[in-house]
């Protein structure tokens, strides 16, 4: 090893440590190199110990856990990164090569491009339940939090503030029976006056909450529900990723 290489080695970097089902180690490790990552170091006996690399992302190790099952060790970590389209679209590309299908409920499975009140972010959940968050983020993450709780607090309409939790509970915390929970809550308090855009936002959040949760005949529902609606909201160019959104979930039933 040169100077140059053990340089590399020796600079500052922080390597997370995920514990992972010791008989599920190779169909794993198998998931982060269908990503694009490299294997760097595979150990079977005494135990089993790995480590993956991608010079977008960087790091992870992995050590093969004989009590995952029963204890549950799940972890997980942020990943800052200043071009979180590009590393986005490049898992995707790897895994639809790799799967036929891009894995997007169960586990393992990628999440789509979401936005966040702080950043923009992707949610990777490998075949032990550990969760990888890879994010653009926006600016200091506390000082937007304030400032979204600030906005949500001074909403007059219930149903807008149900939505804004939904989404929160759905894209940022990935807690989907929340998600689901909430959105019919603020259904149930919808009213006239509630735009015609919101409700649109809504029904498609929660058709893909239902996916999430396969309950596919309420996610079809709701798809449907949310179709009808295109002739009321197309007129906004602001729903545009909305629409995509919708889209993409109409794709995803029809390859289910």
């Amino acid at each position: 090893m040169n100077e140059k290489q053990l340089a590399k080695i020796n600079q500052n970097r922080t390597v997370p440590l995920f514990d992972c089902d010791y008989h599920r180690f190779d169909e794993h490790l198998e998931f982060y190199t269908a990503m694009g990552f490299q294997l760097i170091y595979y150990q079977k006996a005494p135990y089993r110990f790995a480590s993956v690399t991608k010079e977008t992302i960087g790091e992870f190790g992995f050590y093969g856990a004989r009590n995952f099952e029963e204890e549950g060790n799940q972890g997980g970590c942020y990943v800052h990164v200043p071009d979180v389209r590009a590393v986005y679209e490049e898992l995707r590309k790897n895994l639809k090569a790799y799967y036929g299908k891009l894995p997007l409920k169960g586990m393992p499975k990628i999440s789509r491009l979401n936005k966040t009140a702080e950043d923009w972010r992707v949610n990777i959940t490998d075949p032990s339940g550990n969760t990888i968050i890879i994010g653009e983020a926006f600016g200091d993450s506390t000082e937007l939090m304030e400032k979204e709780a600030a906005r949500v607090k001074a909403l007059k309409s219930m149903f807008e503030k149900g939505y804004a939790a939904a989404y929160r509970f759905a894209h940022s915390k990935e807690d989907y029976l929340a998600a689901r929970n909430t959105l019919e809550v603020a259904f149930s308090q919808q009213t006239k006056k509630d735009s015609c855009l919101m409700v649109f936002k809504a029904k498609v959040l929660q058709a893909e909450v239902f996916i999430q949760l396969n309950q596919i005949q309420l996610a079809t529902e709701a798809i449907e529900e949310a179709s009808a609606m295109g002739v009321i909201v197309e007129q906004s160019g602001e729903l545009g990723p909305t629409v995509e959104r919708l889209m993409e979930l109409v794709e995803q039933l029809e390859n289910l």
